[in-house]
């Protein structure tokens, strides 16, 4: 697949349980005056609150950076695979710049508003959205290009995705992969509170369906276990504004200022392996 000059997601797959706590997602969909659009069973509806939350400020940053990651590739012409599409942002994103692209959710409402999105956005013919679980389903052919934004976090076993994300890619094409990262300063603060405060050993993050924690030098290796090369990444939530404004003041304080700074270093070494929500691309060696 070949790179252009650089321009200078939420649930995925996790499995809904019957802890009744909100996720990092809730609190998301509440900033930006939404609620959680995944259990909306009407696509429209759905779609609506989804957008909404895109317009948090975590979320307005974590889709930044990853336009700017995404940005440096053409996409014309292109084969996209995508795990954990949720309401189909970047489904969408990719299918407006010509990929083509086959996107899974293992959510049935999440697959309605990804669809949606596809057909207001007019790129149903390039955009098929489908059921399917990452961790279990097999996709056939290959690809140019395999997304998956906050999947592997949630997966009992990320191992085999990897080696079948791998397969499933033609020589020389990508993979981007995001997920949080215990080599940052919200990790430092947040966890120490959570884990040595709280007592909650099992702290894994925002979303208690989270299985583990990763970081660079990790996402690194696993790619390479499985024959990939890291060539870029990218982070965001450098500061942990949310936690200490709500410790500090009894609520998040928003600021544009924090998304300005992540979104001017989110993608600069070494401040793109230091962000809470970290993301790599690499390429699969030939």
């Amino acid at each position: 697949m070949r790179r252009c000059a650089s321009d200078s997601r939420t649930w995925a797959t996790s499995r809904e349980r019957s802890d009744p706590a909100m996720t990092m997602d809730d609190v998301d969909a509440l900033d930006a005056g939404g609620i959680v659009w995944w259990r909306e069973p009407d696509p429209e509806r759905a779609h609506a609150k989804y957008m909404r939350m895109h317009g948090s400020d975590t979320n307005r940053s974590k889709n930044a950076v990853t336009e700017r990651m995404l940005a440096a590739f053409e996409w014309r012409g292109r084969s996209v695979l995508e795990y954990g599409c949720g309401g189909g942002y970047f489904s969408v994103w990719l299918a407006t710049r010509g990929a083509t692209v086959h996107a899974l959710d293992m959510n049935p409402n999440a697959v309605g508003a990804a669809k949606y999105y596809a057909r207001k956005a007019n790129v149903s013919d390039r955009l098929r959205v489908e059921l399917g679980n990452a961790e279990e389903d097999t996709v056939g052919g290959r690809y140019d290009f395999v997304f998956a934004k906050d999947v592997i976090e949630h997966l009992d076993d990320d191992r085999p995705f990897m080696r079948r994300l791998a397969r499933q890619l033609n020589a020389g094409g990508y993979a981007y992969v995001a997920t949080q990262n215990d080599h940052s300063l919200n990790y430092l603060i947040e966890g120490t509170f959570e884990r040595y405060w709280h007592g909650n050993k099992h702290w894994y993050g925002w979303d208690k369906t989270h299985r583990r924690f990763y970081n660079a030098p990790m996402l690194a290796r696993l790619l390479r276990e499985v024959g990939l090369e890291p060539t870029s990444w990218g982070s965001t939530y450098l500061l942990p504004w949310r936690f200490v404004t709500r410790r500090l003041t009894g609520k998040p304080r928003p600021w544009r200022g924090w998304t300005a700074l992540d979104q001017a270093l989110g993608t600069v070494a070494p401040f793109s392996r230091w962000g809470w929500s970290l993301a790599v691309i690499g390429q699969k060696r030939n």
